[in-house]
């Protein structure tokens, strides 16, 4: 599987990021998520969620569709059986607030910081929070 990145851009500049297997790109603003997977750009608007994986591969009539499971963090594909998209190893977390005021006093490594303006991680050696990528430029965590 290839290494995931996440974005952060607007729909009118979706088009001019170029498709890369193990993309995910958040388009807030027209409430998308798009994946970029074996050389193609899928658009999701709408991701199934299950509190736990055990219940999500339980469902006898799943629709065809992505999946997200909280307990594991991991998102799923089902077209006529179940594929797991995310890495095993997946672990972090998605926080979101309206600015970077909203975050919390001291941050969590293996989390993402998302507001209407920018994603983010925390950085512990300097104890404040890193902005990785806005809707003004590109950037790869």
């Amino acid at each position: 599987m290839a290494k995931m990145k996440l974005y952060y851009t607007t729909p009118d500049k979706l088009d001019s990021l170029p498709v890369n297997d193990g993309q995910i790109i958040f388009v807030p603003d027209s409430k998308q998520v798009c994946l970029d997977l074996h050389d193609t750009r899928y658009n999701y608007s709408l991701i199934n969620v299950f509190e736990t994986q055990e219940e999500m591969l339980a469902n006898p009539f799943p629709n065809e569709g992505f999946y997200y499971a909280v307990d594991t963090n991991s998102i799923w594909r089902y077209s006529n059986r179940w594929s797991r998209v995310t890495s095993n190893n997946t672990e972090a977390e998605i926080f979101y607030g309206t600015s970077e005021e909203d975050f919390p006093e001291t941050g969590v490594l293996q989390k993402l910081y998302y507001t209407d303006n920018g994603i983010y991680n925390w950085k512990d050696q300097l104890a404040k929070y890193n902005l990785i990528a806005n809707a003004n430029r590109w950037e790869t965590m």
